[in-house]
Parts: structure tokens; sequence; C-alpha cells
């Protein structure tokens, strides 16, 4: 019998004291097995070292802060039992944090105690908060393990329910092994997240958003399988460049932008290089030491390309993978984009291309889809995995999730991307070479804004609804309605260096920013601000993604260590987007990953 005491909390207003409500308790009480974490004062600094230049940017940072340390620490917000406040030139009268504070409380009341100082840390700030939580023990990080009575066996454990953990799933138990999925956040699907549109038309995709029907097979199939309705990405209409002196012209869709003449034919030059080298890579093994030695800046540069090419060129990556040409080598883009079967088409919108397809129900449908092909009560939400340890004997795996459940199983597949790995404690540790991958690639910058609206006016204008633009806030923008539903969007793409600049600013200012660049774009003020809804999703302030679409590699990595981003170790297997051979970064790549993964466990578990 366990003698665990039940967990409860209670927020207590004693009689004779005045009405705390809505923003916090008077008390606050925790009793049962639970967990502890007191996070440090967070103040409204970003990942970058910056402050946020007024008040009101700091409490939104401050509270932001405060999320990703109670997010990492397996907390919620409904697990915080005390908040303390420091606040400098403190004005009961004037009190602009309580509506953020309110709106990132959503409803919860603990204990809290404001304290007037007269200064921070640092002279420019201005707020600073902590916050103590308590974690039930049957969600607790570092909870005690259960008794070996109480760990599951099974053949396989995957850890990750987004595509390619939940494909790898399936196919190991088709073939007859017991497996379970562990994903960490409450749902499935990884970087595919649909959300209902606004009014409750149609759909939004957060992430993930486009297959074909060609050279995408094991999607479409997929589409197929399920019954679920396409919808071919518009390519009629004039689209809209945003040139590098700040003008806008129109071009033809898969033309090429009116740009300075030079500039134009230097760029043409260019792009026509690079898809011509891009196809010389042999996806099995890409090596070339030159262009591997060098960013795919320099490389253009080296190659002539004047400052058109090279904003061309800030397009394709920040587009394709939210992430700048300094940041990668020369040899790693010409590998991802010929897993797309090329530079021209994977940036493609039409036929073969990689944003040909969208699905109405919803990109995660996919992954809902999958789940419910599993057999029930075999994919686990809200199970983070901390630990793999491998026996000595080499022929079991524990399996540790942060609420100490724990799993023995003959195999392991890791389906999180390259640069979680440090999130997981493995024992006996990974190779050198899967260590340095996971501290040497990063995960783009990439955020989504979609803006709704009633009707989709922009095309009586005659436009596509897509724009490119060298100077941001937004980079890509694409018309992604549904016309059946009702539903009429424009997603808005803000990625890399532009990006991490406008998320800088206050929620209200990026939305602002970005109705601001759909109106100078369709040269059309009246009816931009006239939207209906507006859904954000920055990927980076996830705790379980860290950024998207996939890790990124800079010089010297791919041709040395490309090799181990499928390697098994021992008894751990890895899957994931970016170690596919077609279709990197993509629901593609994804899914073909699984499958490969699946049939490595399979041939050694099943000797087939």
């Amino acid at each position: 019998m366990s003698s665990r005491q039940p967990f409860e909390m209670k927020a207590i207003d004693p009689e004779g004291m005045f009405d705390p409500k809505p923003l916090f308790s008077h008390v606050c009480t925790a009793s049962g097995d639970m967990k502890v974490v007191f996070t440090a004062g967070q103040v409204g600094m970003d990942e970058h070292g910056n402050v946020a230049p007024t008040y009101e940017g700091q409490v939104e940072q401050a509270v932001k802060n405060i999320g990703r340390c109670l997010e990492a620490a397996g907390a919620k917000v409904t697990d915080i039992v005390k908040i303390n406040y420091y606040i400098v030139n403190y004005d009961p009268v004037d009190r602009p944090h309580v509506p953020i504070i309110l709106k990132f409380l959503n409803g919860h009341r603990c204990s809290t105690t404001l304290v007037p100082v007269q200064c921070l840390a640092k002279p420019e700030l201005l707020f600073e908060l902590d916050a103590t939580a308590v974690i039930p023990a049957d969600r607790a990080a570092g909870a005690p393990t259960l008794p070996p009575t109480d760990t599951m066996a099974v053949d396989v454990v995957v850890v990750g329910g987004g595509l390619s953990g939940l494909k790898a799933g399936y196919d190991c138990q088709s073939a007859g092994l017991s497996t379970v999925v562990l994903e960490a956040r409450d749902r499935v699907g990884g970087k595919t997240w649909s959300k209902t549109g606004a009014k409750g038309k149609g759909k939004v995709e957060l992430g993930g958003a486009w297959i074909n029907d060609s050279n995408q097979s094991y999607m479409y199939a997929l589409a197929r399988q399920f019954g679920f309705d396409v919808i071919q990405q518009i390519t009629t209409g004039d689209c809209v460049m945003h040139d590098l002196d700040g003008s806008m012209h129109k071009f033809e869709y898969g033309g090429v932008p009116k740009h300075d003449p030079a500039e134009a034919e230097n760029m043409v030059q260019i792009r026509a290089l690079l898809e011509r080298l891009c196809h010389e890579i042999d996806l099995q093994n890409p090596q070339n030491p030159e262009w591997d030695s060098v960013t795919l800046e320099e490389f253009i540069t080296q190659n002539g390309g004047g400052p058109t090419a090279l904003g061309t060129a800030r397009l394709w990556t920040r587009g394709l993978l939210g992430c700048e040409p300094r940041e990668m080598s020369a040899l790693y883009f010409l590998d991802y984009v010929k897993s797309g079967g090329g530079l021209m088409l994977t940036r493609s919108d039409m036929k073969h291309g990689g944003q040909f397809l969208r699905i109405r129900q919803g990109t995660q449908s996919f992954s809902e889809g999958l789940k419910s092909l599993l057999k029930p009560g075999t994919v686990a939400l809200g199970s983070a995995v901390r630990k793999i340890e491998q026996t000595e004997e080499g022929k079991e795996v524990y399996v540790t999730t942060e609420d100490g459940r724990k799993f023995l199983c003959k195999r392991v597949i890791v389906s999180v991307p390259t640069p979680l790995y440090k999130e997981i404690g493995f024992s006996p540790a990974l190779p050198d070479d899967k260590q340095k991958l996971a501290f040497s690639t990063k995960l783009g910058w990439v955020a989504k804004t979609i803006i709704c609206y009633d009707e989709p006016w922009w095309r009586a204008g005659g436009y596509s609804g897509l724009v490119q633009s060298f100077n941001g806030p937004v980079t890509i923008m694409r018309d992604t309605s549904s016309d059946i539903d009702g539903h009429f969007s424009l997603t808005c793409f803000s990625q890399g260096d532009t990006g991490r600049a406008w998320s800088k600013l206050l929620p209200h200012e990026r939305c602002a920013q970005v109705i601001d660049h759909i109106a100078r774009a369709f040269d059309n003020s009246s009816a931009a601000v006239n939207h209906i809804g507006a859904f954000e999703q920055q990927w980076a302030g996830e705790q379980w993604s860290q950024g998207c679409p996939s890790p990124v590699m800079g010089p010297d990595l791919l041709g040395n260590l490309g090799h181990a981003l499928r390697s098994p170790f021992e008894n751990i297997h890895f899957v994931g987007t970016e170690t596919a051979y077609e279709w990197k970064g993509y629901m593609e790549g994804a899914v073909r990953s699984g499958d490969r993964g699946a049939k490595e466990v399979i041939a050694v578990l099943l000797r087939k």
C-alpha cells in the first residue's frame, strides 16, 4: 500500500478581513505529498540581457520569465502559493502591473506581498517578482520513484508525442510490441498545434501547416487514411515585395520581384548556383569540407552575391529555418533544401512544393488520428521524461518521468529535437558526438501571427496574399483561409533577427505592427485594422520546443557530426524531423523519421 497522503491546496480568506478578490488570497495552505519550487526573483530582462524600456514591458517580461521557471520545474500557475512583488517608485494610485498579473494568474489566487523598494539590482530595473509553488507528488519531478512492483514493463518506450514519436509508437504496436508514448505537454502534436479560428470558424495553425500530394507521400497517405479535406494554397493574384529600401511593389506569382535590374540578375544567378549545387549533395552522407567550413552568408559573398542576393538569402533561411545565413554552414543549407527536392521546390507553394496543400481539419489532427490508432492508455500526456538509464548488462532500460513514474523496457525511441537532449539525464552519458550536437545546434526563432477577417478583402485588390519582406516585422505572409468554412485569415511569420527584435515589444504593440504591415502591403489601412481576431505563437518561448522547425548547424558540424544524428546508442534510437533524409523540418520528415526508428527497433526485437 502507498503511504502517500492526498495532496490538497486551499485558498483561505479569513472572516473579519477585507475581500482580496480577484488579485490574491490572504492565506494559502498545501498538504500531502508534494515538491516545493522556489524561483529566484525575475525581472524584465529577456534572454539577450535586454531590459524592457517601459514599466509595463518589464512586468510582461518578468511574468513571462516566471512562467518559464515554473514550466521548467514542472509547475503550473495554479501551483503557486506565494508571490512577492518588488516595485521601484511604487504609486498606490497608479498600478499598471495589476491587469498583467491578473491575466497571468487567470483566476488563480495565491497569497502575495508587495514590497516598495528604492532600487533593484540594476538602475534600469523597475519590477521584480518571485514565486513559491507546490506540486502534487503525482506530478512532482524528483518525487520518490515508485516501488519496483509499480514499474511498468513494456517492450518500447517512445519519448515525445509529436508526429515522429506517434508514428514510431503506432508502427511498434502494429508489429506486436508493447509500447507506450510519453509526452511532456498536455496535448499531442508537438510543433503542430491547431486552434479554432475567430468566431468559431475554421482552423488556425500555430505550427506546421503544409503538405503536398506528390513527393510528401507519407503525409498525403495519412490525410487520405483519416479522410481529411485538403485546401490548395492560393497562387493566383499579385505578390508583394517589401524591398531593402522600404518600398513595396507587386510581382507575378512565381516571377522575380522588381528589384533594381542588376541586383535582380545577380540574385537569380546566386539562386541558380545554389539550386545546382544542392543537387550534388548526397543526402545519405553530405560531405564537402569547403562548403561546410563557411557560413551561407560568406559563401554567397564569396560567389559575388550583392545586397539583394543576401537579402533574398535571409528570406530563405528565415522562412525555412527561422535563422540568418550567418548562423548555418553553406553545406547545411544545401543539404536542407536538397532534402525537399531543391531550393525552388522547398520554397514553392505550387504542385510538388513544400507549401502546396493545407488541412481543413487542422494539422494537429494527424497526431490526434495516430493517437486514436494506438491502444487505449498507451499515450501519457504531462509525462516529461527526465532520466533514461541503461543497465550495465545492456539488456534493459529504465525511463523515469518528471513525476517519478518508472518504465522498464528493451528499447527507447527518443523523439525530441536534438538541443533538448540536455533536458534528459542519460546514464551512461550520450556519446561525445551526440553531446556535441545537443550543445552546438540551435533551433530557429519563429513566431506566427494569424489575423482573421470576415472577408478576404485583399483578393478584391488582385492580391494573392503572399508578401515577402526584407525588413520585417513580417518576413512572409500567406492567405490561409478556408473559404468553405467562412474562415479568412492571413498568416504572418516573424523570424530570425527581425522576429527577435519584434518579440521585445508588448503584445498589443506586436499585433499593431503586424496589422500595419498588412495595411501597407495591400494598401488598405481601413480593411486591415477591421479584423475579428488575432492569434500569436512564439515557439522559442515554449519549454518543450525552444524554437522551430529544425535544429540548425553552423560551420564544420554537418560533415563531422551528421552521422551521429541517426545513430543508435546501445538500446536508444533517435528520430525527429531533423534526422530525416527527405523533407527535413517538415511534417513529412517527422513521419519518415518515425517510420525509420520503428523499423530499427522492430528489426532488433523481432529479428525481422
